[in-house]
């Protein structure tokens, strides 16, 4: 909604998309003040007039009575068939949250803007669930991608969740980029921690610190994964263990990692084949995963992120510490040496990130100032 001033006049517009033409058009309505009571009431007749004007157009073809919790259980059969296990997992964690928040009896065909925007304002502000600005962005693409699913199915004319307004949570102070990785001497000091607690927790970061692999690819390794080729050591990426909602026993490797970039091949630098030789030693003749633990069985990444949070703790980490922190310090740790910000992206599997973007440029203007201050030397 916009508005323009005339004559000590508010005229307030809302546009809407006509579901035949696919055209935007726009309904006003002028009031005689600006104030937050009548922006809301303002908002509260353009939605009516858009909706008045929807109910104009035929609709012989729609299908009547469509219940939300209906359709939510419809579009995930067909949404599972599209995703890897875990996305639909997480998926259906969103879904479940939908359905707490919004009765799972109302009508999808009397889903408005406003009641999309009251739903998600909900989870952003309720003390129930006071959830992040992300998190509820996740949930509203979700949402989105159900009720185009619906307008396919003749349920709906258009996509409410397109026109909805969100009051979001002001932002606070992000996170410092220094906080994403590990310097030097905190990595040495959760190594040595490591060894004399758990090898195998100790030669898994490592790897994962040395290849800058995510979690999931170091742990669907199978021996299989490691050749050799010109004297080089290379590890073929090519899936990510799924493990969520799945016994031990029955966790495997997918066939695709998170993203397409994510299918490549790492060149294992001398310490990684010296960690891959311990590895053999330890697991070879236990199973076909190569970072197992005691008993053969994959490590699981809920044990091993207790056990970093234990020695963050333990060592006085000043910073978040997750089985992701070592992919990006190896980012950081390349970004020191020169190594070209798309060959890193290339290593590690990015077709783009941020969050790789802001650790290379901070780690790279913190060598310039090195050299700053190194200039007065020559």
């Amino acid at each position: 909604m916009w508005m323009t001033e005339r004559n000590g006049k508010f005229r307030y517009f809302e546009r809407y998309k006509d579901p035949y033409t696919e055209k935007y058009k726009i309904v006003s309505i002028t009031l005689y003040s600006k104030s937050r009571q009548a922006q809301k009431e303002a908002q509260l007749i353009l939605n009516r007039k858009i909706q008045n004007k929807l109910a104009e157009i035929p609709t012989e073809k729609l299908v009547r009575g469509i219940t939300f919790n209906k359709l939510a259980n419809e579009w995930l059969v067909v949404y599972k068939k599209q995703v890897r296990n875990s996305t639909f997992d997480s998926t259906k964690s969103i879904v479940k949250k939908l359905l707490e928040v919004l009765p799972p009896d109302v009508l999808v065909s009397n889903m408005t803007p406003a009641l999309i925007s009251n739903v998600l304002e909900k989870l952003l502000y309720d003390d129930k669930y006071n959830l992040s600005n992300k998190y509820v962005q996740i949930v509203k693409s979700k949402l989105g991608s159900m009720l185009h699913y619906a307008t396919t199915k003749n349920y709906i004319l258009s996509n409410p969740v397109n026109e909805a307004k969100i009051s979001w949570k002001q932002k606070t102070t992000a996170p410092k980029i220094k906080d994403k990785f590990l310097e030097k001497d905190e990595l040495k000091a959760l190594l040595d921690y490591s060894y004399k607690k758990n090898l195998r927790y100790a030669l898994l970061i490592e790897w994962l610190y040395l290849t800058g692999m995510r979690i999931g690819e170091a742990l669907a390794l199978d021996w299989s994964d490691i050749i050799v080729r010109s004297g080089k050591y290379i590890v073929s990426v090519t899936g990510t263990l799924e493990y969520k909602n799945i016994a031990i026993s029955e966790q495997y490797k997918s066939d695709q990692t998170k993203t397409a970039a994510g299918m490549r091949e790492i060149t294992l630098p001398s310490a990684g084949v010296t960690v891959y030789e311990k590895l053999k030693a330890l697991n070879y003749d236990n199973g076909d995963f190569i970072f197992q633990t005691s008993t053969g069985s994959v490590i699981q990444p809920s044990s091993f992120n207790r056990f970093l949070r234990k020695a963050k703790n333990d060592l006085g980490i000043d910073k978040p510490v997750s089985s992701h922190i070592f992919r990006h310090t190896h980012i950081s740790k390349l970004a020191e040496l020169g190594v070209p910000l798309y060959v890193i992206q290339n290593r590690v599997g990015h077709d783009s990130s941020d969050i790789t973007k802001k650790i290379y440029l901070h780690v790279t203007d913190k060598a310039k100032e090195k050299l700053d201050n190194k200039l007065d030397q020559l």
